[in-house]
């Protein structure tokens, strides 16, 4: 198997998945030709909006005979390598705060419940922009969902300023956000 491994600055690792068994692409089943050993790319494709993974795979384990090697492809989503997840209790995740420098939000986002509010520096909502002005977003599965909220409010006014997001999911996945300039 191989696996994934996180990184903010490239000296401190996250081996959560490593330690907890889950490889990035599992090995297939019984008379697959990927059965026993997953030779990992040295980079990943990224092309039509999903993350193209191809790889070597074997049926035999390392110094057996074998007959069978082939490559093999795996994609995932856009940002699809990690995300948050909320179950059926319906979850939140407020962003640390940060000066905006665009005018649009666009959240890759897969749920049966979703919404954003836009806080300011202190995370109270900011008026326009509160979870009763959140349009909200039912069986969702967007790469690029542009929220938005009753009334007036529009995103771009607040260029500029300091906020925080807060966003609420149930029974999804939350997998990035991206403010373009």
């Amino acid at each position: 198997n191989f696996y994934i491994a996180t990184s903010r600055d490239a000296e401190h690792w996250d081996f959560q998945w490593v330690y907890a068994g889950r490889p990035l692409v599992p090995r297939g089943p019984d008379g697959s030709f990927d059965k026993d050993m997953l030779i990992p790319p040295s980079n990943i494709i990224t092309y039509q909006d999903r993350h193209w993974i191809y790889y070597s795979g074997s049926n035999e384990r390392h110094g057996m005979a074998r007959n069978d090697d082939a490559i093999g492809a795996a994609t995932l989503r856009l940002d699809g390598f990690v995300c948050l997840e909320a179950g059926d209790e319906p979850g939140t995740i407020v962003t640390r705060p940060f000066e905006l420098t665009g005018d649009k939000l666009q959240v890759n986002v897969q749920g049966s419940e979703f919404y954003v509010e836009v806080l300011d520096r202190k995370g109270k909502p900011i008026p326009g922009f509160s979870t009763e002005e959140s349009s909200r977003y039912q069986r969702v599965n967007e790469l690029r969902l542009t929220p938005t909220w009753k009334g007036a409010a529009r995103f771009s006014t607040l260029k500029g300023r300091v906020i925080r997001l807060r966003f609420h999911l149930k029974k999804g996945r939350l997998y990035s956000f991206h403010i373009p300039e």
